[in-house]
């Protein structure tokens, strides 16, 4: 797995020349940089406490087509991946495995947070959401995973590194705000797709 640490983010997001007639930035109105503010949530800097903690997100690699690229485990009749695989781990198709920061949370089933004592049909099911809020340069596609790693109680990556949760990303969201650029992306997944891992503690 590469790791991708927060001094390859760079400083914080600058302000930039919105006006340049006048001469004046986002913040002569007084208004918030949501780039810097996600930064500091995330690393806490010099001003306060880290909130963030790290995952990994499983980037499917991809041929010049943009397609996935199946491994060479798969069966040539059922097309079905080993489970035992060392390449792909059984995902059937090749990975790469990259460290990032994100802050995530429960957004509760799909009748709200409001609304959890609803009564459900014969044979329903009751799904919570996990949100994983990531930075705006984050790379992930549809198709990827967003792999939650064990850690201790500190909020430290367990070593060596246990994979507790993989998830499938339902819908990757941009934030935009100024002038429409992105300023975070929320991935929201469904619980019921995760897959745990076989030893939990």
């Amino acid at each position: 797995m590469s790791v991708r640490r927060t001094g390859l983010f760079g400083s914080p997001t600058q302000n930039r020349d919105l006006y340049p007639a006048t001469g004046l930035t986002s913040t002569s109105f007084g208004e918030v940089d949501l780039r810097a503010e996600l930064d500091e949530l995330f690393y806490g800097y010099d001003s306060g406490i880290r909130h963030g903690h790290l995952m990994v997100i499983r980037h499917m690699r991809r041929d010049s087509a943009g397609e996935s690229i199946a491994c060479s485990c798969l069966d040539d009749f059922t097309r079905e991946a080993d489970p035992d695989c060392s390449y792909c781990d059984g995902e059937r198709y090749l990975w790469d495995e990259q460290w990032y920061w994100t802050y995530s949370m429960y957004s509760g089933s799909d009748t709200g947070f409001a609304n959890r004592l609803t009564y459900m049909p014969p044979g329903g099911l009751r799904v919570d959401w996990r949100i994983f809020f990531v930075r705006y340069d984050t790379a992930i596609r549809y198709g990827d995973k967003v792999v939650e790693m064990k850690l201790d109680d500190e909020g430290e990556v367990v070593v060596p590194y246990v994979r507790e949760s993989i998830y499938e990303p339902q819908t990757i969201q941009k934030f935009r705000s100024d002038n429409g650029r992105v300023e975070y992306i929320a991935i929201h997944c469904r619980e019921d797709s995760a897959i745990r891992s076989d030893t939990p503690e």
